[in-house]
């Protein structure tokens, strides 16, 4: 269960790299006389765009990055306590196996 889990904000962190690029590639686009991928129709030189394009693909951006930051955060708490519990369970299967064994020591 940990390893997927461990997985699964893998790919999270992966997701959010790529989001992170997105505005990067929209700009190489339109340096290159592309369209920004949709953003401006006819290149950069023609762009006629409405004023808040612009921050609006930053806030959609950036409102998916916190959402998949607060995600990845999420999982690593889960996957904390988990590991966490895990080596308390240990610990006392040790000391109880222990405990057992000076218990039979002073028995004979």
């Amino acid at each position: 269960m940990i390893g997927f889990l461990k997985a699964l904000r893998g790919a999270l962190i992966l997701v959010a790299l790529l989001m992170a690029i997105i505005p990067l590639v929209i700009l190489i686009s339109l340096l290159t006389g592309g369209t920004g991928y949709g953003l401006c129709q006819f290149g950069l030189l023609d762009c006629d765009t409405a004023f808040l394009t612009g921050p609006l693909v930053a806030a959609r951006i950036c409102g998916g990055l916190l959402i998949v930051a607060t995600l990845v955060r999420v999982l690593s708490r889960i996957i904390s306590r988990m590991e966490r519990d895990r080596h308390r369970e240990r610990v006392r299967s040790y000391y109880s196996d222990w405990l057992d064994w000076t218990e039979n020591l002073r028995e004979r």
